[in-house]
């Protein structure tokens, strides 16, 4: 399995030191801070060859996930007990505001990472084509609901990344590599676990069966 991102806790950006600015940002950056209930860091990524600029967006919360699922349970942002209008909220925001943006912006812009990051835990978002991230974001909320009680081993471990997808590669097994990025950021998700004294635990959870593999995992920028 692989992701196309970050290796682990203490992960420093290692990507262009420098970042052109982005007409539009901070308005739609005081949207996401509002919406979210987080506060906002973007690091801007400008692509000068394809005349494009990429958003990595970290968001920091004040509170735990099991709080952010709260609000998805009393279905007042998001979540997998509220009606179709509001379930399509968050992705409906974020589209919203990322049109917003492009039509301030000089170039096209695109969200290429989100991360939520919660007070016990982080998620890591990662582009599967343009615009996935808005596209997907409601699902992938409400599928962290959903598989909760799962992927933290029946509430007894919380790990302290969740890397949403990860892929396989088959080229491991004498295969060209290949991807499919229509699909899916419900098939795998690669969890990291603190197991102390300086050691982790890297496993791949599988949302269609509801199981943990203990298999490699390769995080590649």
């Amino acid at each position: 399995m692989s992701s196309p991102k970050r290796s682990k806790r203490g992960y420093k950006y290692t990507g262009p030191k420098t970042y052109e600015a982005t007409d539009g940002l901070d308005d739609f950056l005081r949207v996401l801070e509002k919406y979210f209930f987080a506060t906002a860091k973007v690091k801007c990524k400008h692509d000068s060859l394809n005349n494009r600029t990429d958003l990595i967006i970290d968001l920091y919360h004040n509170f735990g996930i099991t709080e952010c699922l709260r609000h998805f349970n009393n279905g007042d942002w998001g979540g997998n007990n509220v009606t179709e209008e509001s379930h399509s909220d968050i992705s409906s925001s974020l589209n919203k505001a990322l049109q917003v943006l492009n039509q301030k912006s000089a170039y096209p812009t695109d969200i290429m990472e989100l991360s939520m990051h919660f007070k016990d835990t982080s998620i890591i978002i990662s582009r599967l084509y343009r615009h996935s991230i808005p596209e997907h974001a409601s699902n992938i909320l409400t599928l962290v609901g959903k598989h909760f009680v799962y992927f933290t081993k029946g509430l007894t471990e919380m790990p302290y990344e969740v890397f949403v997808p990860i892929f396989e590669d088959t080229s491991l097994q004498g295969h060209r590599s290949k991807i499919n990025v229509e699909t899916n950021y419900n098939n795998y998700w690669g969890l990291y676990f603190d197991k102390g004294n300086q050691e982790h635990e890297a496993l791949i959870y599988s949302l269609q069966q509801k199981k943990f593999y203990e298999e490699s995992i390769f995080l590649f920028e």
